[in-house]
């Protein structure tokens, strides 16, 4: 693990950050979109949270051409999304970790890695009920809902974290600046 918080350390610049930026936006403008268009209904993973009797009536009015659509989406451009979602924000913290020589645990870096598990998670059970529908898996399909607002709150978790950390390097730049 530590040659991997290494990795981040030594690759990371304000550049591939930015580009990195840039090219995120392919994903949710461009690829997911016209990848997993659900039409008017949306998609479930963008809800907050849901139980099965939502993702179920959701499910239904998707119709067939949609599910499978769907179904292809989370198999393929919602796979590489969380990772490389996971990746720009671990660069994020290594760079304010960089930036503002924060002496904090250089571990926590790889804390956007617990949303991308439950992205992932959440895209296999949203998988699994699209394919076995309309055979109903209640309990499934209330974990599913579970996963997603967990994944969510870890999002928030994750900004909050970087804003906080961000705000404490500026303050501890200030402090620095005023004893000397």
């Amino acid at each position: 693990m530590e040659n991997i918080i290494a990795w981040f350390f030594r690759v990371t610049r304000i550049r591939l950050v930015i580009i990195m930026c840039v090219i995120y936006l392919i994903f949710p403008l461009y690829l997911l979109p016209n990848i997993i268009n659900t039409g008017s209904v949306g998609p479930l993973d963008l809800l907050f949270w849901y139980d099965h009797a939502t993702l179920y009536q959701m499910l239904s009015s998707y119709g067939e051409a949609v599910r499978s659509r769907y179904t292809i989406g989370l198999l393929t451009a919602d796979v590489a999304y969380p990772i490389y979602y996971g990746t720009l924000l671990a660069l994020i913290f290594a760079l304010v970790f960089t930036k503002l020589a924060i002496p904090f645990s250089k571990k926590i870096i790889l804390v956007p890695y617990v949303a991308v598990l439950f992205d992932l998670t959440e895209n296999s059970l949203l998988v699994f009920l699209l394919s076995s529908f309309p055979t109903k898996h209640i309990d499934i399909a209330n974990l599913a809902g579970y996963i997603t607002a967990i994944k969510w709150s870890a999002f928030g978790v994750i900004a909050t974290t970087i804003i906080y950390l961000v705000l404490y390097g500026i303050q501890s730049r200030k402090r620095k600046s005023h004893i000397r």
